[in-house]
């Protein structure tokens, strides 16, 4: 019996493959800092996330518009950028704050990372939005369209 893998588990794997695809690329060219080598995990599951829960809600249910399509793509893009670095933000309080035996030091707070992650994600999105966007919408229209 052949499995049938739906559209928002396409599309999720697609968008979060070509993200950490491009941040491994970025991160090998542009960061000679070891510290930023496992970056693209971090853009990889937020992408996935993000992407399967939105098209999941918002584009799975028979035919949707093309602005739809557009929108959600859009919004895939957008908060795939906030998820990734709140994401990283809470690791580093883990391994920097929990995990060390002299407390938080320098780390941001869980609470306070809501904010902060908004501000990476607005830089990011400066430098890597005018991409991922495109390829967040074009993914999204061309997975939907050849589902049907």
């Amino acid at each position: 019996m052949p499995v049938r893998v739906n559209f928002p588990l396409k599309y999720a794997c697609a968008f979060a493959g070509v993200s950490a695809l491009a941040a491994f690329l970025f991160t090998s060219f542009v960061f000679v800092d070891d510290s930023w080598r496992g970056l693209w995990a971090y853009v990889g599951f937020a992408s996935f996330v993000v992407a399967y829960l939105l098209s999941r809600w918002f584009l799975s249910k028979g035919n949707c518009s093309a602005s739809r399509k557009v929108i959600v793509g859009t919004c895939v893009a957008l908060l795939s950028h906030w998820l990734c670095w709140y994401g990283f933000l809470l690791v580093t309080y883990v391994q920097g704050g929990v995990l060390e035996a002299g407390g938080p030091v320098d780390v941001v707070n869980p609470l306070s990372a809501l904010f902060v992650a908004g501000g990476y994600a607005l830089f990011s999105l400066a430098f890597l939005g005018w991409v991922s966007v495109p390829i967040s919408i074009l993914l999204c229209t061309w997975l939907r369209r050849a589902e049907r």
